[in-house]
């Protein structure tokens, strides 16, 4: 009786170590979407060293190019930054098999080492969450009264980041198949992570490196046009079959000016979707 007892508590045990395994990601870019689609974002899908708002971007959800930084056309001393940080003490984990994730994507802060391969398991975990954003009426009100004539014209096609989503800091750990820990030194790190200038970070432990750079990971592209009178009425919160889905945001209906904006289209148009 006694044998059946232990037999039955060891298997309990296992079965609970089993279940507190984080699975491996095979889909970093559905995980990352998943994430800040519950912030309402659209998550970056390629690398971008300028990605807060502010910054003016042209292409497809998968495949973003730059236009202008954001000092090019919305610069910080004429558009103050606001930062929403009741998320602040959320945290996620995730696990990606040879490589950095989704890590890798938004604002370029390190890439993956050279020794990093499939036998190598990446922990990551996310801590803190805050959504960077532009006031609509200051947006407007530079538009109108400040921002050069160029820009105005520039932004008749192509969008702008109006929100951004940040993680504080994250925390990476590696382990190799099997489950055994890979110490991280200031002298190996560059084999499995490879930091780019300026990035804050320090190795916590032997196994874990924390870094403490923001980094944006998520974003809305919003749309102003002249015809809108230098007003923000639509972004794009969601991609679909790689196209930016714009929603209107404004409450009231408004049949005269909807059919004044449809008089000009634009290849912003075209490519993307819009609801009404």
């Amino acid at each position: 009786m006694k044998s059946s007892l232990k037999l039955l508590s060891l298997s309990v045990l296992l079965i609970s170590s089993t279940s507190c395994e984080k699975p491996i990601t095979d889909d970093p870019i559905s995980a990352l979407n998943g994430l800040v689609q519950e912030y309402g974002f659209i998550g970056y899908e390629n690398p971008l060293e300028r990605s807060g708002t502010g910054v003016m971007l042209a292409g497809r959800p998968n495949a973003l190019a730059y236009v202008a930084p954001a000092n090019d056309c919305f610069p910080e001393d004429a558009l103050v930054r606001e930062y929403d940080t009741q998320h602040f003490n959320r945290t996620y984990n995730y696990a990606f098999q040879g490589n950095l994730g989704f890590t890798v994507f938004g604002s370029s802060l390190f890439s993956a080492g050279l020794g990093l391969d499939r036998s190598h398991t990446v922990n990551v975990e996310l801590n803190g969450i805050t959504i960077e954003y532009l006031s609509n009426i200051q947006v407007t009100d530079w538009y109108k009264n400040g921002m050069s004539e160029t820009c105005r014209e520039y932004l008749e096609d192509v969008g702008f980041v109006v929100q951004a989503l940040i993680t504080d800091s994250m925390k990476i750990s590696i382990t190799k198949i099997g489950g055994t820990n890979v110490g991280l030194t200031e002298e190996n790190i560059v084999d499995f992570i490879d930091f780019n200038a300026g990035v804050d970070y320090q190795i916590i432990d032997a196994y874990t490196v924390e870094i403490s750079t923001p980094k944006y990971i998520g974003y809305q592209l919003g749309r102003i046009r002249m015809e809108d009178e230098g007003r923000v009425l639509y972004r794009a919160m969601v991609a679909l079959d790689d196209q930016f889905v714009f929603e209107p945001i404004s409450l009231f209906d408004d049949a005269l000016a909807e059919a004044e904006r449809s008089d000009y289209v634009s290849d912003m148009d075209i490519d993307n979707i819009y609801l009404q």
